[in-house]
């Protein structure tokens, strides 16, 4: 429960509105969809190494483990939100909770590769419904002002305390029950919020909008062909170059698909002209690069402390800790810090601290946890702090008053789309040159060189922005 809510009675006024035991109700059973998200996004790194000893997973279908949640999410995002439009936002929902409870389910008692992959790819499915309908929901429960603003400020906590309690919980429950217990806890949580939220979210009311079309192609498009490029990325290094050849340009090929649709479509998923402003493009990249270097990070480093080190699954959860904490303390201050000083700064800002994390993470194969991986986590997580809100509010001053859910979505999926890659290009790096480089491996270095990339790129777009700094 968020600080927020233990300090208030049960009825508070906010401009009017009074936060009562059912609108408290209703945000919390909708705060699951992020809630889920970031525990699932961060409980898998320390359910990894026992997968791979369980399954005798190679390289390239570990990282596929990891990262098939990612590429769900992120290619059918846009869409979950026009889904939510047309179905009602109350029933997706429901059906994106559902899904992910039923695809947990299956996760966890898969016993092939191919079916856990599956598995993870519909969680990202259930996902990328749940999340933009429970946005959805919140601006319609929440009036505009202070009450909504509250509203989705617990939204946003509640993420970094999944990702936070994902690495702890996950870690202890694969501990005592194996993997797959980690799998299993989404299952009576999903039904719980099945149970409970007929009863407090309001029935859709009918509108225009719901009778619009679902542009299933274009989805299909990108969500295809991310997957095809994050598949061959990660099979650089151990599968034939015919073959990877052949994925990647049909990624590629369904990728250029996709835009080409979206300049023709008179109703798009993604409006080409958010993408003409610098400052979209800048907190996409900020957002993508970043979440390259740290799930890349997490994945290589998480799997190293529990193989290599001797790290329990738990004890590897609470050494990532750190991390997410720092992420939900520093997250609130950050954003203040926009008062007095320009998104545009705050992002460069945020971005080279995490950039100097990953400095240090590069060191922490063969350093000790107190010198080398804390330092770490707490500068990666710190820069996040800064870096993200610093996005948002760049992706929202680029869009007009009509696409700010857009471009929200496109934001996101731009960060899930990055750790996804991030981690197939690891695991390509950690095949093909399986050495180290100067203290760390080549693939940590990898890791630093999407992050310090994504600074530079961000530095020459905003510096050649046409000055506005919000």
């Amino acid at each position: 429960m968020s600080p927020a809510i233990s300090q208030e009675s049960p009825e508070t006024s906010v401009d009017g509105f009074r936060f009562d035991l059912r609108a408290w109700a209703a945000l919390l059973v909708l705060c699951t969809a992020i809630l889920f998200e970031g525990m699932s996004l961060s409980s898998i790194n320390v359910q990894l190494a026992g997968i791979h000893h369980s399954l005798e997973l190679r390289p390239d279908q570990l990282q596929l483990v990891a990262g098939a949640f990612l590429t769900t999410y992120a290619g059918l995002l846009l869409l979950g939100g026009k889904c939510a439009d047309r179905w009602g936002r109350r029933r997706t929902f429901l059906i994106g909770v559902a899904l992910f409870g039923v695809s947990s389910l299956g996760a966890a008692l898969a016993q092939e590769p191919v079916l856990l992959i599956t598995s993870r790819a519909l969680q990202g499915v259930g996902a990328a419904l749940t999340s933009p309908a429970a946005v959805a929901l919140i601006v319609t429960r929440f009036p505009e002002g202070a009450a909504r603003n509250r509203a989705l400020g617990v939204f946003s906590a509640m993420g970094a305390a999944g990702f936070s309690l994902g690495v702890v919980i996950g870690g202890a429950l694969t501990q005592g029950f194996g993997w797959r217990g980690a799998f299993f806890l989404y299952v009576p949580l999903s039904l719980l919020v099945l149970a409970l939220a007929p009863r407090v979210l309001d029935r859709d009311s009918h509108s225009t909008t719901a009778r619009s079309r679902i542009a299933w192609l274009p989805a299909l498009l990108i969500t295809g062909g991310l997957i095809a490029v994050v598949y061959a990325v990660g099979r650089l290094g151990t599968g034939s170059t015919t073959g990877i050849a052949v994925v990647g340009g049909t990624g590629l090929a369904a990728t250029v698909a996709f835009f080409a649709s979206q300049a023709r479509s008179s109703t798009p998923l993604l409006p080409l002209s958010l993408l003409a402003d610098r400052r979209m493009v800048a907190a996409c990249v900020a957002l993508g690069g970043a979440f390259a270097g740290i799930t890349g990070a997490m994945f290589l480093v998480a799997i190293d402390l529990q193989d290599r080190q001797g790290y329990s699954a738990l004890a590897a959860g609470l050494a990532f800790l750190p991390q997410g904490l720092a992420v939900g303390i520093l997250s609130t201050p950050a954003a203040r810090l926009a008062n007095r000083h320009p998104a545009t700064r705050l992002l460069l800002v945020g971005l080279a601290v995490v950039t100097a994390g990953q400095l240090l993470y590069t060191t922490v194969e063969n350093g000790s946890y107190l010198t080398q991986l804390l330092p770490a986590a707490l500068l990666v997580g710190a820069g996040i702090a800064v870096t993200y809100p610093a996005a948002v509010m760049l992706a929202s001053a680029a869009a007009s008053l009509d696409d700010q859910g857009t471009a929200s979505g496109a934001l996101t999926a731009a960060q899930q789309a990055g750790g996804a890659l991030g981690v197939a290009a690891v695991t390509a790096l950690q095949s093909i040159a399986p050495g180290s480089f100067w203290t760390g491996s080549i693939s940590l270095w990898g890791c630093f060189a999407f992050v310090a990339v994504a600074l530079l790129g961000c530095s020459a777009l905003l510096r050649r922005g046409d000055g506005r700094n919000s």
